[in-house]
């Protein structure tokens, strides 16, 4: 059994590595994107807020055809995804160290994340 100490670390190197991951994921399609359209004018229209819905599907489709957005949205899906996991963690530990309080919020929120990942209008 992990000590309470232990999985304080685990949890702060799951950050950090979940962290480090998704940044390099980020630059890495913000240097393909300013490379295939850094020549081009800015079309100011593209600035005017609208909605658009993307699936957890449609990123890991952009994703592996290796569009420069899809790459980046990956990054941005797995920051989110580290942090999903770093809660899922927390409610172990708060179970192991029977702190049931903090593991009710724990739950509650890690509820709201898996719902609000998955949610539609």
């Amino acid at each position: 059994m992990l000590s309470v100490k232990k999985m304080e670390e685990f949890i702060g190197v799951v950050l950090l590595i979940g962290t480090l991951l998704s940044a390099v994921l980020v630059i890495i399609g913000g240097v393909m994107y300013l490379l295939q359209h850094g020549s081009e004018n800015v079309q100011y229209e593209l600035l005017q807020t609208s909605i658009a819905r993307t699936t957890i599907k449609q990123i890991w489709q952009y994703a592996f055809s290796f569009t420069p957005l899809g790459i980046v949205e990956l990054g941005l899906l797995m920051l989110v995804a580290t942090q999903t996991v770093r809660v899922a963690l927390l409610c172990w530990l708060f179970t192991m160290i029977r702190d049931y309080r903090f593991l009710m919020i724990s739950v509650f929120i890690l509820i709201m994340l898996i719902y609000s990942s998955f949610w539609r209008n």
